[in-house]
């Protein structure tokens, strides 16, 4: 069956948002390539020509089985010590001694297919013990959520500024979360805050999710380049616990004073 796509460029600031803008219009897939200077380019795949057409550029027609390709591409993986990471529609057995979790695929951001999303969930796997309480900033598709649930997390909040991802996170994880910026919980503190959003984000809103951490509390912050992690480490102004790369993403994370 034939499908319909558009074409949309998009600032890094904007490019979220324009994602969640496609979900809500009913799209069935999103490409996303980066293009010089910060600008990004997405193809956005729908049913019918109407749905692609309410964005007010051209609308393609495409008879690519994109199903077919998207279930070549996406593969099971296993993700730290304890996760393994599998498409809906894969049968494979689940490895002794690991937690299966399906890839968010169509859903909104955080798919688990980002090196991002993986990073913080390996950082989260090394540094939370049991009983911890866990914010979730830029929660998605809420699969750092589910992971810290399944680490033994005490208490879990997700934040996220859009509608999908909040639905998405309580549905796939059952914890509570809030919509709304990285400020909105004003007064909580956390022993664990992750926090995968774009780097401008991050260091717009550094002090306060500096403030949502316990003293003597960690930090982990994904979602920006290796060339941009000195600039997040410099603004943040914390100790380094760790700091991973998978790719040309990178993820740190930072120690808390105790006082």
């Amino acid at each position: 069956m034939a499908n319909f796509f558009v074409v949309l460029h998009a600032g890094e600031e904007e490019k979220d948002l324009l994602i969640a803008e496609l979900f809500e219009a009913g799209t069935t897939g999103i490409s996303e390539v980066e293009e010089a200077g910060g600008r990004w380019t997405l193809q956005a795949s729908f049913d019918t020509r109407e749905q692609a057409s309410s964005f007010g550029v051209e609308v393609q027609e495409d008879a690519t089985d994109w199903i077919t390709i998207s279930h070549m591409v996406w593969t099971s993986r296993l993700v730290g010590e304890r996760f393994f990471f599998t498409p809906s529609w894969s049968e494979e057995p689940t490895p002794p001694g690991r937690w299966r979790i399906h890839y968010q695929d169509g859903a909104a951001c955080g798919s688990g297919e980002h090196p991002s999303t993986r990073q913080c969930l390996v950082a989260i796997e090394e540094f939370l013990t049991p009983g911890m309480r866990v914010l979730d900033l830029g929660c998605g598709a809420g699969l750092l959520s589910l992971g810290a649930k399944l680490l033994g997390a005490g208490f879990i909040v997700g934040v996220d500024i859009e509608d999908d991802s909040c639905h998405l996170t309580r549905q796939l994880s059952g914890v509570p979360v809030v919509q709304g910026m990285p400020d909105c919980l004003a007064g909580e503190r956390f022993d664990l805050v992750a926090a995968n959003i774009s780097p401008s984000v991050l260091i717009n809103f550094a002090d306060e999710i500096i403030r949502a951490a316990k003293p003597g509390g960690r930090v982990v912050l994904a979602g920006f380049g290796i060339e941009e992690a000195n600039l997040v480490k410099q603004t943040f102004g914390l100790g380094t616990v760790s700091e991973r790369t998978e790719g040309e993403w990178s993820c740190v994370v930072l120690d808390l004073p105790l006082d």
